[in-house]
């Protein structure tokens, strides 16, 4: 996500012009509001780094703006721009908590070391915030198990067996937390079996959740199983020419053809690159084509209908590059793609960011396919991030939310 974005805020439209000017000269993207009114909207639109406002603008001052701001989960970093130099004024805009004012007319060099320490400023804010979520995350993860014996009802006998139950237990295997959801089965049996002469009698709902089960947990031991193998040097390498490698990724997208159908999404690859021929990378091919085959069916799973997925190919720094984007979908929670504070984590096994199950896609909604994909890539001595950025490409609109998956695989 290219941070070096800025929303302006300024009625004047002359000095709007020339800070616009100024700001890209040293390398920022600007975002020009004419009131308050409309930063808000563009804000709340697409957050932004930093803030410049005036200080005297109609429909909505400098002052409302700021309140507003302050109230946001990730904060901008707030300059001011004003025509005084009251200091009784300055005071009252500072009491506002902002970073720093500019008093105008504006100076290019002085504006430029304040925008460099700003961003240092919000990046390291964001980072804190960012690694305290991420605490919170992995905390509700491992309070998994105290929530599964809380429902059971702890210790003792289990008494109150009911459909809402058995509903839970049903999904939540397929939601990332199935051996908690096992092992819970397991003590349900244990509290409400019955000894007829040599045999246990066991409710038949149970035994069939435990059976499913036990199936999915099958499973994910093998997908484990398969994961070790991995990283243990268990698979084989072979030098590999990024022109017959382009040649499969051809043959994958064909074959997704029946993934693709179900939201209508168009996948597009990029074309084949002369420098390709002469050049390799050290990989499984078939475990290769297995990791780009589970991005791309999460990518549709988690896409906008209709929409186009694209998957880029190029050399960059000695490596070769995989990136492949999608429009994502607003979940639920109104969560957007790939939060920050999810950045580290959707590796992890059993982890997934919607409890949603995709049936149409036959897949298990395990948690476990990205596992196995950086697995892959590390074994290739790569490298796998996926994350959000800002798209913007068309000028005139709002920035639009893409997902990007990064793979980078050293050339040989």
């Amino acid at each position: 996500m290219n941070e070096k974005r800025i929303l302006l805020a300024e009625d004047d439209l002359i000095s709007a012009s020339l800070i616009h000017d100024s700001l890209t000269s040293l390398g920022y993207q600007v975002t020009h509001a004419e009131d308050g009114r409309k930063a808000k909207e563009f804000f709340a639109e697409a957050h932004y780094p930093i803030v410049i406002t005036d200080f005297d603008m109609p429909e909505m001052n400098g002052i409302e703006l700021i309140d507003f701001l302050k109230e946001e989960e990730y904060e901008p970093i707030i300059i001011v721009l004003t025509n005084h130099s009251e200091a009784s004024l300055i005071i009252e805009i500072m009491k506002r908590g902002i970073y720093d004012y500019i008093v105008k007319p504006i100076e290019t060099e002085e504006l430029s070391l304040k925008l460099h320490r700003a961003l240092e400023i919000y990046n390291i804010k964001k980072l804190e915030k960012v690694a305290k979520r991420e605490r919170e995350l992995r905390l509700e993860g491992h309070l998994d198990w105290v929530k599964w014996k809380e429902k059971i009802g702890g210790s003792g006998k289990f008494k109150n067996l009911n459909q809402n139950l058995f509903e839970s237990l049903k999904t939540s295997f397929n939601q990332g937390t199935g051996f908690g959801a096992l092992v819970s089965l397991l003590k349900i049996v244990s509290d409400t079996s019955q000894i007829e002469g040599d045999y246990y009698k066991i409710d038949t709902e149970i035994m069939s959740l435990i059976k499913s089960n036990a199936e999915m947990a099958e499973k994910a031991l093998s997908t484990f199983t398969e994961i070790d193998n991995i990283l243990n040097g268990r698979i084989e390498l072979e030098k590999t020419s990024l022109s017959h490698l382009y040649n499969d990724m051809k043959n994958l997208a064909t074959n997704l053809a029946p993934y693709l159908e179900i939201q209508n999404h168009h996948l597009y690859l990029s074309e084949k690159k002369p420098s390709f021929e002469n050049k390799e990378i050290n990989i499984n091919r078939d475990h290769f084509i297995a990791a780009l085959t589970e991005i791309i069916i999460n990518a549709c799973k988690f896409s906008i209908p209709e929409s186009s997925i694209h998957t880029v190919l190029y050399v960059e720094a000695n490596s070769f590059v995989i990136s492949t984007y999608n429009t994502p979908t607003i979940q639920f929670d109104r969560m957007e793609g790939i939060p920050l504070e999810y950045e580290n984590i959707i590796f992890e096994p059993f982890f997934r960011l919607t409890k949603f199950v995709h049936d149409d896609y036959k897949t298990l909604d395990f948690g476990l396919g990205l596992t196995k994909v950086e697995s892959i890539i590390k074994r290739f001595d790569g490298k796998i991030e996926i994350k959000n950025i800002f798209d913007h490409l068309f000028a005139k609109s709002k920035p639009q939310i893409k997902v990007i998956c990064r793979i980078s695989i050293p050339l040989q």
